[in-house]
């Protein structure tokens, strides 16, 4: 067995000043030591601290600026919970996962009529070109961008409906259980893929990412029995974001 090469001296010093951080032994806003005073606590080089700083900027824990020395960054990353997105009368879930990482939560959105390309069609089981409603959202955590959702759903079945248009009429802002409930298609399962790249040009303007933050992409799909009845891609800062995913061991038989 080939043993493993030991961790760069540069990660073991960010490994110790990323636990200071996330503990809140180093309080947001406040100033860390100078490059030389790291480099004497940890017996390393000056380039080995600035590579650990590189990487902690990279992560999103400090702020840098020119000739003077990094700053802790308030590091509250939202925690995704899955299941609280399927249910009944979820509420707001997204609000609720953005106060409890003391922000506070805020959307906006865009509707439109559209004609599925051919990876939709693919997802939503149509023809390229048949009708889709294609709603697209910013959600914001204390007036930070971190989450773009874009939905499409199959015209054929929500037109003419109460919920053609997500956030419009009765079921206004509704989780996707009950709105497609109210119509008679209960949703039955949701399949999430989860992916992570880089941004898209586009995608690191709407999102302010900084250069080098990778995006989380979680394409999913929903369905009514063998009916799909939506399918969307969410698009989360990295550096954002933790996904909870709670997984129910049925008792054995």
């Amino acid at each position: 067995m080939r043993q493993t090469d030991p961790d760069h001296l540069y990660e073991r010093i960010a490994g110790a000043l990323r636990d200071e951080i996330l503990v809140r032994t180093r309080a947001p806003g406040e100033r860390l030591p100078t490059q030389d005073e790291l480099a004497a606590r940890f017996g390393a080089s000056r380039m080995a601290v600035r590579r650990a700083l590189d990487l902690l900027e990279s992560e999103g824990l400090i702020d840098r600026v020119q000739g003077g020395r990094a700053t802790v960054r308030r590091h509250d990353p939202l925690v995704r919970r899955s299941s609280l997105h399927y249910q009944s009368n979820p509420g707001m879930p997204f609000a609720a996962e953005a106060t409890a990482a003391q922000h506070t939560a805020e959307y906006d959105y865009k509707t439109t009529h559209e004609q599925a390309g051919p990876e939709i069609a693919r997802r939503l089981q149509i023809e390229p070109g048949d009708d889709v409603v294609r709603t697209e959202y910013v959600s914001y955590a204390s007036k930070r961008p971190v989450m773009q959702v874009t939905s499409y759903e199959p015209a054929a079945i929500t037109a003419g409906t109460p919920i053609e248009l997500p956030e419009e009429g009765p079921l206004a802002s509704a989780g996707i259980v009950d709105r497609f409930t109210s119509i008679g298609l209960r949703p039955t399962r949701v399949v999430e893929l989860l992916e992570s790249r880089m941004p898209r040009p586009s995608e690191t303007e709407r999102l302010h990412l900084r250069p080098g933050t990778p995006v989380v992409v979680i394409t999913r799909v929903s369905f009514s029995d063998d009916t799909v009845l939506e399918t969307a891609d969410l698009l989360l800062a990295a550096n954002q974001y933790k996904l909870e995913y709670v997984i129910t061991v049925r008792p054995q038989e």
